[in-house]
């Protein structure tokens, strides 16, 4: 008989535990720089991220460091297991979104409604090129994005090849969610920490798959193609 697990209630069972001397709002959001960190640079290394990750664990004892690496291990099961908007919807449970600045994440149902809606001629838009990409200027922790490659797949393509995204998030912790997230689901694409009004644009970061799948030549051969 299989046991279902609560992949979030764990999560939130552990963040309690986590660094009790902080404030929870400092512990998620270091939770998240360390978390993107690691993966970022466990498959294309930067020093920045680097120091900024070692300046962030510094602050915490050994047995919390530790603990931001089960934190980080339960997402990944989160993720694969319940699929959805983990982070965000984390992040409203525990009360950390910031209302006066319009922190509130959609729900997934409603991300998956209306990314069916925008997918519904994905097979022909895939006709008429190999990929397709989107663009999100204001994108939370990515639930609109991950619902559109759940769509993508279930109509039997392969997001990792067929989809590339491009985000933006005024909020590091937002766009830290969202990188963490389109990593680990396996998205194709950058996310950017910075203002899409203004085309600031403060840090790039490129998921694994970006490299993993050679996104970068496939656009040039695109251009050379389209030329």
């Amino acid at each position: 008989m299989a046991i279902l697990v609560n992949y979030k209630n764990r999560f939130i069972s552990l963040f309690n535990e986590t660094a009790r001397y902080h404030h929870r709002l400092r512990v998620f959001r270091d939770f998240i720089t360390l978390a993107a960190a690691s993966i970022h640079n466990g498959i294309r290394f930067d020093e920045m991220l680097e120091q900024e990750y070692r300046e962030t664990i510094r602050h915490y004892e050994a047995t919390d460091a530790d603990r931001m690496a089960q934190l980080l291990a339960e997402v990944v099961m989160g993720l694969e297991n319940e699929g959805g908007d983990f982070l965000g919807s984390l992040f409203m449970q525990l009360e950390l979104g910031d209302a006066g600045r319009g922190q509130f994440f959609t729900p997934m149902s409603v991300s998956r409604m209306m990314a069916e809606i925008q997918m519904a001629d994905v097979e022909k838009l895939l006709e008429e090129k190999p990929y397709i990409t989107v663009y999100e200027p204001a994108c939370g922790s990515a639930g609109m994005l991950l619902a559109i490659a759940e769509v993508i797949k279930d109509k039997g393509f392969n997001p990792a090849r067929c989809l590339w995204v491009s985000c933006t998030d005024i909020d590091s912790v937002a766009s830290g969610m969202a990188y963490i997230q389109l990593s680990l689901m396996g998205i194709a694409g950058e996310v950017v920490t910075g203002n899409a009004l203004s085309g600031e644009r403060r840090r790039i970061m490129y998921t694994p798959v970006h490299w993993l799948e050679n996104w970068p030549m496939r656009f040039k051969s695109s251009l050379q193609t389209s030329v």
